[in-house]
């Protein structure tokens, strides 16, 4: 399963261990965030 799939189940994030859900949860934003900025990288260079 996918990381944002894991987090949109409460039986997932009832039963991980809550430093293990916070760090997920963080990994996945910054891992949001870095794709947003590739994107828009990929579509400055193909409007070049």
């Amino acid at each position: 399963l996918s990381t944002s799939k894991r987090l949109s189940k409460p039986e997932f994030v009832k039963k991980a261990d809550a430093k293990f859900v916070e760090e997920t949860k963080n990994n996945l934003a910054e891992a949001e965030k870095q794709a947003e900025i590739l994107r828009d990288r990929l579509v400055k260079l193909k409007s070049n």
